[in-house]
């Protein structure tokens, strides 16, 4: 082996090592998050690993670096969470509601890292996640176009990208002004609404 070989080894080595310990500081930033609220600060996050601030600082280049894999992280939960409600399994309603409730539980359930990722939209962890879901709610919809014959299914990417806009502006506001309406009523409501954009999009 020669000196290059074994020095590409060592880099390599060296690169696995630090995204594992990336990964463990990101995970261990979400669990203090989760604990104390979106203003978990670095020295919380560093004493959960019983390491010093310094000793986390040597993984990321600077706050925003964490930050922004913490907001990455936590967004690729919320759509791996998301995901699986998405189905046509049954009724257009059922399923709607069905991925509904999905997003609105995993963000009641884990309130502090969703309001620490909207803190940090500028890391494009929103819109990475809004993709992911939008990919996911074309698919449902170019399946619900064909196998109703209605002609036009490239709209499926305008509905998918209208639909998701729609329930995530509809739940950001109501987790900050409920406004008197409940759980149910929200969902009520916004079921409705996305019913009546697909009948709107399917009518002959």
């Amino acid at each position: 082996m020669t000196s290059d070989q074994r020095a590409d080894g060592r880099a390599l080595r060296w690169a696995g090592h630090r995204e594992l310990r990336r990964a463990a500081f990101v995970t261990a930033a979400l669990d203090v998050i989760e604990r104390v609220g979106p203003a978990a600060t670095v020295d919380q996050v560093a004493g959960e690993l019983d390491v010093t601030r310094q000793a986390l600082y040597r993984q990321f280049d600077d706050r925003a670096d964490l930050d922004n894999a913490i907001a990455v992280a936590a967004a690729d939960q919320l759509v791996e969470a998301v995901l699986p409600h998405l189905d046509l399994t049954g009724s257009i309603e059922s399923s709607v509601r069905s991925g509904l409730l999905g997003y609105l539980g995993y963000v009641e359930q884990h309130l502090s890292v969703y309001r620490f990722v909207r803190a940090h939209e500028a890391s494009g962890a929103v819109e990475r996640a809004k993709d992911s879901l939008r990919s996911k709610v074309a698919g449902v919809a170019r399946d619900h176009l064909v196998a109703t014959g209605v002609a036009g299914a490239s709209l499926a990417e305008v509905f998918a990208t209208g639909v998701v806009g729609m329930a995530d502006a509809v739940v950001g506001r109501w987790l900050d002004e409920p406004g008197g309406l409940s759980r149910d009523q929200l969902v009520d409501y916004l079921v409705q609404m996305v019913l009546g954009v697909i009948a709107t999009v399917v009518s002959p």
